[in-house]
This record gives structure tokens, sequence and C-alpha cells, in this order.
């Protein structure tokens, strides 16, 4: 009889988040392409540090699942500005930035004072 090998007991570390205010997506006839990046205002450049590759099935899921986590996010925290009604997008993106670090500094005090904000359990989540 093959001996089976114990369950894994270490749980896996996530992989490093990496922060996104770029992207990019082009297909062609069997896949679509998601290029991540991050815009540098101040050298006005992007640098891409991921892409994703997926079926076109695949990529239509994740159009859904996006949607829906969207509408999830905007019943529990309200509406998110609409930037594809502005004229142009990336300019209204970029009056956010300024404040970003003093806000990210925000987020990580809070989630240090309060470890419940920096993972919520979703208790909408059906299991």
């Amino acid at each position: 009889m093959p001996s089976r090998t114990p369950p894994e007991t270490n749980r896996r570390k996530a992989p490093l988040a990496r922060y996104v205010n770029y992207f990019e997506v082009t297909h062609n006839a069997f896949e679509f392409l998601i290029d991540f990046a991050q815009y540098q205002p101040e050298s006005a450049t992007v640098q891409v540090h991921s892409r994703m590759a997926t079926s076109p099935t695949h990529a239509k899921l994740l159009c859904a699942v996006l949607g829906n986590a969207l509408r999830q996010f905007e019943q529990e925290y309200g509406e998110i500005a609409d930037l594809l009604e502005a004229d142009d997008p990336l300019d209204l993106i970029l009056a956010s930035l300024p404040d970003f670090e003093q806000r990210a500094v925000r987020a990580r005090v809070a989630a240090v004072n309060n470890p419940a904000l920096a993972h919520p359990r979703n208790t909408n989540r059906k299991r």
C-alpha cells in the first residue's frame, strides 16, 4: 500500500500585492492580455509589473466577478466616482495622487491600531 503524504499544515503566504493605477487590455483571437502598471507622475512614466493572459471565457468571468465586487463595495461604502464620464479620466486620477502617500500612512496606522481593518471579513459572502 503506497504511503500518503500528510496534508500541508503550513498555510502558504499570500502573494505580494502590487499597487496598480494604470492598466491596458488587449486581445487576439485566442486570449486577453491585461498589463498592470503603476503610473509615476513625477517622471510621467508607466512601469508595467505584471501581465495576465487569459481565455476569452475567463476574461468574461473576471469581468462579471469584478462587477459583482464593485456593486457590493458601493452598497457597503457608497458610490464610486464614474471616471468614464470625465473628459480626461487620467486627469482625475492624477488629481487624487498628491495626498496618496498620506492616505496610505493613515490606512497603515489604522490597520495597526485595529487589525480588523486590515483584513475585514465579508459576512455576506456565500460559503
